[in-house]
């Protein structure tokens, strides 16, 4: 009887440790990914003079479009594009007619591509066939800096690794802030809807290359 009970405590106490053990690395691991978490969302790079500037509409869109503004008075880019508006300017707020009528382009994308296709997914394909038909090949992508990510991922599947070349600006005018002690519930919600998008993105995305 002895040496069962002393059997049994020891089996007890195991399984204590191991779950002790396991609930101390998931909440590591769960710590470490709500730190990196709006890190990694949060691309940039150094700017370069482009051809075009392409402004993303979303949230905050003042502040997008606050850097985009100021990014083309200071000569970073020749030309604006807003996709979602279907408009181009250039320097002075001009309006630019482009070979391909943005309004053709505009009517396009609801017949032309799945319904399932990502809002900012199609807001590429616009800037896409925008800068094909004006002969550019380089475009500073702007918006917020949650946002930044999935635009890269985005752009490197439409427009290939080729040819063409990018940059991009997180606005410095929104308030995305990356550290846990300034994030609000608004912020984890803003973080957590990117994470969704991008991995519907690549969802559909691998169900396309296989078909």
């Amino acid at each position: 009887m002895t040496l069962v009970f002393c059997f049994d405590t020891c089996l007890i106490n195991t399984v204590k440790y191991r779950l002790v053990a396991l609930v101390l690395i998931v909440a590591l691991l769960a710590g470490a990914a709500a730190y990196h978490a709006p890190r990694f969302l949060v691309y940039a790079d150094r700017l370069v003079k482009s051809d075009a500037l392409v402004l993303f509409l979303g949230p905050e869109f003042s502040a997008r479009k606050k850097e985009a503004d100021q990014l083309l008075d200071r000569g970073y880019a020749r030309y604006l594009i807003f996709p979602s508006l279907n408009m181009v300017y250039t320097r002075g707020r001009i309006p630019v007619n482009v070979p391909c009528s943005p309004e053709k382009a505009a009517r396009g994308r609801l017949s032309e591509y799945p319904p399932y296709y990502e809002k900012t997914h199609l807001e590429l394909l616009y800037a896409k066939r925008v800068m094909t038909a004006m002969g550019l090949r380089s475009a500073i992508m702007v918006s917020s800096p949650y946002h930044m990510k999935r635009i890269s991922m985005i752009a490197e599947r439409v427009f290939g690794y080729q040819s063409y070349f990018f940059s991009y600006a997180p606005t410095l005018y929104g308030s995305d802030p990356i550290h846990l002690r300034e994030m609000n519930r608004e912020d984890w919600m803003f973080v957590m809807s990117e994470y969704v998008k991008i991995c519907w993105f690549q969802l559909y995305s691998c169900m396309l290359l296989k078909t």
